[in-house]
């Protein structure tokens, strides 16, 4: 593969999340229970269903054709203080991106490796018999895992009680400290290209034709939301109607964001963490050509063009 070749390569998709917790099987029950998605594997066993085989294990969960969308781990870390008092530890765990083939895998751990930065080969996340993948940091110190896409597809079946799910896993919104230097790792060093920046606030990069694939908020590190697809509008009011009828209120939305054009609504899990489900992205289909950022001056008209803010948002904004 030329060096043009190496320089062109980039990640393709999302493929799966981890997540730190200190309750395995809430979480687990959250998402199989909620949202519709199976139990694939724990770090111990075969796929099983029974919570307590899992009640001290690590656990995937995914969706339709996908090994898994979401990695629940022990949270066993220290906890670290400031002297005075305990330090908030992001609930990140890491970050797992996909290409398509193994030629590609190579050729991004070239190019890596010509951008200085240090790269590991270790098991594949939730499923060791598919061989190693590349494992690295990006400069907020999370972990990323980059692998090739799996041939191997699953079917799958509905979660118990859930009448429809999610397409799919979208996105994910993180807050770093270091902003501008996460916008350049992430453009430069795996592919991605910047959809739009609010002033130096937020920034939503995109690594396929959706929108974004990753948003980075200037804050403290941690996990702002999960985002989620779903067909269309009508389905998404399903949800906001299924959601009162388990008792799980929603925080944000029904609302247009002004940056992607993509409705919403907004509610958190049982660790609090936020999650998305969102349908109509904008979609870009620029391969062959440069499309330059949209900067957006209106934080209000950026994040929901219907112009509601919840109270939170405008929290982290004067923190």
């Amino acid at each position: 593969m030329s060096n043009q070749q190496i320089q062109k390569v980039k990640v393709k998709r999302l493929a799966h999340v981890g997540i730190w917790t200190t309750d395995v099987p809430a979480e687990a029950r959250f998402y199989h229970q909620v949202l519709g998605l199976d139990v694939r594997s724990t770090a111990e066993s075969a796929t099983n269903d029974d919570e307590d085989d899992i009640e001290d294990a690590n656990v995937f969960l995914g969706l339709g054709e996908e090994f898994h969308n979401l990695g629940f781990f022990n949270d066993n870390r220290p906890t670290p203080t400031n002297g005075r008092r305990p330090v908030q530890k992001s609930p990140l765990h890491h970050l797992s991106f996909e290409v398509d083939s193994d030629a590609e895998l190579a050729a991004l751990a070239a190019r890596l490796k010509m951008a200085g930065v240090d790269l590991t080969l270790e098991p594949r996340d939730g499923d060791s018999e598919l061989g190693d993948t590349l494992w690295l940091s990006d400069p907020e110190g999370n972990r990323i895992e980059i692998a090739a896409r799996a041939d191997t597809l699953l079917t799958s079946t509905h979660g118990r009680g859930v009448a429809w799910r999610p397409q799919g896993l979208q996105h994910i919104s993180l807050y770093t400290s270091h902003l501008e230097s996460m916008v350049e790792f992430y453009t430069e060093a795996l592919g991605f290209d910047i959809s739009d920046w609010l002033l130096r606030e937020r920034a939503w990069l995109r690594c396929n034709q959706n929108h974004h694939t990753l948003m980075l908020i200037q804050g403290k590190p941690g996990i702002e939301h999960i985002g989620f697809s779903v067909a269309d509008g009508n389905e998404l009011l399903r949800w906001a109607d299924q959601l009162s009828q388990l008792q799980i209120p929603l925080v944000w939305g029904p609302g247009r964001h002004g940056a992607s054009g993509d409705l919403f609504i907004r509610f958190v899990d049982t660790d609090g963490i936020h999650v998305e489900l969102s349908t109509g992205m904008q979609q870009y289909y620029d391969r062959d050509v440069t499309t330059p950022p949209r900067l957006w001056h209106t934080r209000a008209t950026a994040l929901n063009v219907w112009g509601i803010l919840p109270s939170w948002i405008r929290e982290e904004v004067q923190s």
